[in-house]
């Protein structure tokens, strides 16, 4: 405050009036150099987003699948325009059983038409210039899931079980092959999953979260149901799965997860496979690019009501009380009996607390001394 009573402005300290000073020595620079500013920007983020990863480029020699679309097989086919296929056993110096040309402009857009492959499962080599060499190998896709009990290490998809029971799903399928860098090499670990899991509830609505217990309660968890795993290996299952708590209710003790039929659907859709195979037909991608529906039954686990302990005692205190007071009995000559049969209760104190008992001490310390010293 001056001397006056008005209040003096503050100055700055040095390090706010240098930051202060930098800033509008950077608008500057930015406003002069827009078009630099532009530039360098966009050279910034050419540099910093990566190029996006995709599963189409097949590299020499790699499991493909019959269905997929749009593969890049130019490094496969190294140079060569005309692949052959020969049956198991059958001599390669000979002519091969079934040839394929792929011409410069398709080598980019190749597909692995079923209607070209289907019965030609095996190993393509080039055929057109010598010496020939392994292009691909054709592989049907196979995908199945079941619900696997984790309690017993079983399968029991279709089947009904205690729905207190542990479970989970698993996948098995050969397509974890198009995941590997070796096979196709722009695969990068952040590839989009190409499969989908579907969970529906016995009327046919779709489950995405599982809960761990009752809502409300500070340890329940609110877990997603795993619907686009990325499966590296021929066996994958659920990891979540065995911490769904099919008893959980909710805030009005209704039940969430009611007994009943639960459906698991496996889908998948590599490189547009889904495309390939004949719609119209429902039977017709089972086990390539749909498991079917795979149902589990859950049965109602009885619950038992165990009377609490304090309602037990007050209805045996009760009873003695009517059994004392109804039945008579003998009092021999020269026996004072009590006025009254009631006991009564001691009344007990509960100690302070240790620190309300310092504090208040030391409250009383302060005002005597503060009276002494006046």
């Amino acid at each position: 405050m001056s001397p006056d009573g008005s209040r003096k402005r503050q100055r700055p300290v040095p390090d706010q009036m240098n930051v202060i000073i930098f800033i509008i020595r950077v608008l500057k620079l930015l406003f002069m150099n827009r078009c630099r500013i532009l530039i360098l920007l966009c050279v910034f983020f050419v540099v910093a987003v990566p190029v996006s990863a995709n599963l189409q480029k097949i590299a020499l020699g790699a499991p493909v699948f019959i269905g997929e679309s749009n593969l890049d097989v130019s490094l496969a086919l190294d140079g060569q325009n005309v692949i052959g296929w020969w049956a198991e056993g059958s001599d390669k110096n000979g002519a091969p059983d079934k040839t394929v040309a792929i011409s410069t402009e398709n080598m980019t857009k190749f597909s692995i038409r079923p209607d070209v492959f289907t019965g030609y499962t095996g190993k393509w080599y080039s055929y057109d210039k010598a010496p020939n060499h392994l292009v691909f190998e054709v592989m049907e896709p196979q995908i199945d899931l079941k619900v696997w009990d984790l309690d017993n290490n079983r399968d029991v998809t279709g089947q009904s079980i205690p729905s207190s029971t542990n479970i989970t799903y698993r996948i098995d399928t050969n397509l974890y092959l198009a995941r590997k860098y070796t096979s196709r090499p722009d695969y990068s670990s952040t590839s989009d999953s190409f499969f989908t899991v579907k969970l529906t509830n016995p009327k046919g609505i779709g489950i995405t979260q599982i809960l761990t217990g009752n809502i409300g309660n500070k340890n329940t968890q609110n877990l997603q149901v795993e619907s686009n795993p990325v499966i590296t290996s021929s066996t994958y299952y659920w990891k979540d799965g065995s911490s769904w708590n099919r008893d959980a209710r909710g805030t009005d003790g209704s039940i969430i997860y009611p007994p009943g039929t639960y459906t698991f659907t496996l889908t998948q859709n590599l490189n547009s496979m889904r495309d390939a195979y004949d719609t119209t037909d429902p039977n017709a991608g089972i086990g390539k690019i749909t498991s079917g529906n795979k149902t589990i039954t859950f049965l109602e686990v009885p619950r038992t009501n165990t009377p609490t302990l304090a309602p037990t005692l007050i209805t045996t205190s009760q009873t003695m009380e009517t059994q004392i007071s109804a039945t008579p009995t003998a009092t021999p000559q020269n026996t004072v009996m009590p006025t009254s049969t009631k006991t009564t209760a001691k009344t007990t104190y509960s100690p302070l607390p240790m620190w309300l008992v310092v504090v208040s001490i030391s409250v009383v310390a302060l005002v005597l001394i503060g009276r002494r010293t006046r």
